[in-house]
């Protein structure tokens, strides 16, 4: 009996073990089934993250890098120790349409715009301007089309929304008919205008004549605040395209503070971004000017008093490409300009009375000295480094005597003497290019005369100047 219960007892515990073998065999089954799953599931996961990642990128991304090469020389470009600079390629790139809802109208849909490229739709736009700005603000979209608009005043605290969308000015428009418009008023500075996607077309040929400057008023984006209040317009002007202008492309005024993304000017008259008043503040990044009728580049030419009476202005510039065009800035009163990867052609001009400006990672060209363009008048504080200056033949109708990358005026007429003036150049190189003829006189500095006791200082440290020059440094004497 003992050992017959022992023997039912050992089977029945070796059932017992059998059984929950059987349950452990299945339960580990069961979480090998799961942990498959969920790695299975997690691998889908990233995959599908990554490919939607990727879509996004290439969908919202404001800009498209690439390197132009068969359209800029590569003498422009920084020798190999500098950082390149960066070329945007400018077509508009359309972001997500905004959500259509109560802030938000369509110029089609709900003002009866066209957008065939025929009808006159500065009308409609307009009471679209006005309706919204009356709500409260909101966005405008403009669907794919051409809008013939003669003239529209923005509102601040309102976004219009353009991607595929043309704005073109009608035939044979009078000087002072500017195409976007605003005239900000207030004692605070605006809610953000916000201006996307756009192509603007000044329709050159068919506005008369224009290139004596007849119509020299006629910019296809005017922005400016009264100066007689202390706010400033607050502009934002992304994705857009300005091209065959008879004026600038955008124009600002006093009393504007704006930033301008990734944007293009083709065949613009006098500037594709052009500041001509104070009080104002400007970053430009990714700007790129080109054309074969006229290479409009960069103007900054403060003259237009903003509020307080000051012409000071502030203002950073980044990625900047005039592959044609003048890179000419001209500030006074304190102003400041930071610059950075910078490529332009001639002609080249700086003016800084009281001012300061530092370039840095840029190349320019600079043509013959005239006593007009190309040249550094009044350098404060102006500073380059790990720049390219260089010397090109750019055909220019006035007469001149010599070629210099860095024509250096310390006084002029217009203005008292000016002492304790610096102009540095750090690890920059001085070039020759191509087109500078045997018997053409090249300096990598001329400095014009003035007095040792205004204390006016040329500092070069580090760098290269070619020995194509024919003197690196020159001297002017005093009359």
């Amino acid at each position: 009996m003992l050992r017959r219960t022992r023997s039912r007892s050992n089977s029945q515990r070796d059932n017992r073990l059998r059984r929950a073998g059987k349950v452990k065999l299945r339960t580990m089954g069961i979480y090998r089934f799961w942990i498959k799953l969920l790695v299975l599931l997690g691998l889908f996961g990233l995959s599908l993250l990554f490919y939607l990642h990727s879509i996004t990128a290439l969908w919202h991304s404001p800009e498209i890098l690439i390197s132009d090469t068969d359209s800029y020389s590569t003498n422009h470009h920084l020798s190999e120790q500098n950082t390149p600079v960066v070329i945007s390629s400018l077509v508009p790139i359309a972001e997500s349409a905004p959500e259509m809802d109560e802030s938000t109208v369509d110029v089609m849909r709900d003002f009866g715009a066209k957008g065939d490229g025929i009808t006159d739709d500065t009308q409609a736009i307009q009471q679209a301007i006005d309706t919204v700005y009356q709500r409260g603000g909101g966005t405008i979209v403009f669907p794919p089309g051409t809008y013939l608009v003669t003239s529209v005043t923005l509102k601040e605290n309102m976004t219009y929304y353009g991607y595929g969308a043309t704005i073109k000015r009608p035939p044979h428009q009078d000087k002072w008919t500017r195409t976007f418009t605003t005239h900000y008023a207030g004692s605070r500075d605006s809610q953000p205008l916000i201006i996307k996607g756009f192509t603007f077309d000044g329709n050159q040929s068919q506005q008369g004549a224009y290139q004596n400057y007849e119509l020299e008023q006629a910019h296809l984006l005017f922005l400016m605040g009264d100066p007689q209040f202390p706010g400033r317009l607050k502009v934002v002007v992304e994705d857009c395209v300005f091209q065959n202008a008879v004026a600038d492309g955008i124009s600002v005024y006093t009393n504007v503070d704006i930033q301008v993304k990734n944007c293009e000017a083709i065949d613009v008259f006098r500037g594709g971004f052009v500041l001509t008043g104070g009080n104002t503040r400007a970053e430009v990044s990714n700007l790129t000017t080109r054309g074969d009728r006229n290479p409009g580049g960069l103007d900054i030419e403060v003259d237009g008093r903003g509020y307080g009476n000051t012409l000071k202005t502030e203002i950073k510039l980044e990625n900047i490409h005039l592959i044609d065009g003048d890179f000419d800035i001209g500030v006074a009163e304190g102003s400041t300009v930071v610059g950075t990867h910078i490529a332009s052609e001639a002609p080249f001009t700086l003016y800084g009375l009281d001012s300061t400006m530092q370039f840095t990672h840029s190349s320019f060209k600079v043509g013959a000295a005239d006593g007009y363009i190309n040249r550094i008048v009044f350098p404060h504080d102006i500073r380059f480094e790990d720049c390219e200056l260089t010397v090109t033949h750019q055909p220019i109708s006035e007469s001149y005597e010599f070629f210099a990358a860095a024509d250096v005026w310390w006084q002029h007429p217009s203005q008292p003497p000016q002492s304790n003036q610096k102009l540095a150049f750090k690890d920059c190189t001085f070039q020759v290019d191509s087109t500078i003829q045997p018997n053409d006189l090249t300096y990598a500095v001329y400095l014009r005369s003035d007095a040792e006791s205004n204390n006016n200082q040329l500092v070069i440290e580090g760098g290269s100047i070619s020995d194509r020059f024919s003197a690196p440094v020159m001297q002017e004497s005093l009359t």
